[in-house]
């Protein structure tokens, strides 16, 4: 029987102080976390670019006197039916996040953009997310598009 859940290699997450020491942190695990799917080497740089804007945005955007507060990553590993692959990555900032206008896309969005397939930010009372789509790759050699990569 298959399981509903994805393999352990297939997701990533984590909890990390609004702080911009925080960026070093997003970009080693996810640099790691690409090479354990055996991303494509010419598109770990867009992936891990547009993730660390994302986080440096809400990190930017933390309301100064918001004391201790977090930003959400959490990501995985989707498969297309035609065996492609791509990562969905949520970035999420706690209440605190000042908004920009409406309507503004400043120049971090524009490069998260320009290395990412999608991005949808959502706005909420509780939070401002970044959803992103990664373009999609090739599957890897070898394998069966239905069947789940494990990495092991």
């Amino acid at each position: 029987m298959e399981s509903p859940l994805p393999s352990p290699d297939d997701v990533i997450s984590m909890v990390l102080m609004a702080d911009p020491v925080s960026l070093s942190v997003v970009r080693e695990r996810f640099r790691r976390w690409l090479g354990v799917l055996c991303w494509p080497a010419g598109e770990v740089d867009d992936v891990v670019m547009a993730v660390n804007e994302a986080v440096s945005s809400a990190v930017e955007h933390t309301h100064p006197s918001a004391i201790g507060a977090e930003v959400r990553v959490a990501a995985r590993r989707y498969d297309e039916p035609d065996g492609g692959r791509r990562v969905i990555v949520a970035v999420a900032g706690g209440e605190h996040w000042t908004p920009e206008p409406h309507g503004f896309e400043g120049p971090g969005l524009l490069m998260i953009h320009s290395c990412m397939d999608s991005i949808e930010v959502s706005r909420e009372a509780d939070g401002t997310t970044m959803l992103l789509t990664s373009a999609k790759v090739p599957p890897l050699r070898g394998t069966d598009p239905g069947q789940p990569f494990s990495s092991r």
